[in-house]
């Protein structure tokens, strides 16, 4: 019908045709959850990753910089780092990036040869270890292996897609590559 020039459509309700396009949307989110939970089953729990690095200062020097969390603020990577407790050469830290927190603990230290530790936070676990060792005309080779296990199949499939472990250890060894060449100048 139309009036003065106005087109008035009158829209009948139709309580079939609405639930059963409330169906399809609830069919497709069921089957987009089932899906991502089935991938998710079929990932590997556990991801792990090792680089090697050469910088070019002593063991000393490379080893007290990684292992000293209350000199931090070189790691652009980090909105903050806070020490939560330290008893003798065992921390336990958090760090903050992007506002998600992580919980670190010292699991092993012996100087100028090895350092570990552990990592939690709601997503994953895990732990991280390096081993250091003089090379070449006094460089050092940092050799760090990270291995993280996600703590539910949704989560790993987000893990394994947006969580790029090669990025995040080759931003912290530029950031303590710049660390290190600062500190020589």
């Amino acid at each position: 019908m139309e009036c003065n020039g106005k087109v008035k459509v009158k829209l009948k309700y139709n309580k079939k045709t609405d639930m059963k396009i409330m169906m399809y949307i609830v069919s497709g989110i069921v089957f987009v959850l089932l899906t991502i939970l089935i991938v998710g089953l079929f990932l590997p729990k556990m991801r792990t990753l090792t680089k090697q690095t050469v910088y070019d200062t002593s063991i000393e020097t490379v080893y007290n910089i990684v292992t000293n969390n209350r000199d931090w603020e070189y790691r652009t990577s980090l909105d903050d780092l806070k020490i939560i407790e330290t008893n003798g050469d065992v921390e336990k830290w958090d760090e903050i990036s992007g506002g998600i927190t992580i919980r670190f603990k010292t699991k092993e230290k012996r100087p100028f040869t090895f350092y570990s530790f552990e990592m939690d936070c709601k997503f994953f676990q895990g732990e991280w270890f390096a081993e250091f060792e003089t090379v070449e005309n006094g460089k050092t080779r940092l050799t760090a292996t990270e291995s993280i296990e996600y703590k539910n199949p949704f989560i790993r499939v987000i893990g394994y897609a947006f969580m790029n472990l090669d990025k995040y250890m080759e931003t912290y060894q530029n950031e303590l590559r710049n660390k290190i060449e600062n500190a020589s100048r």
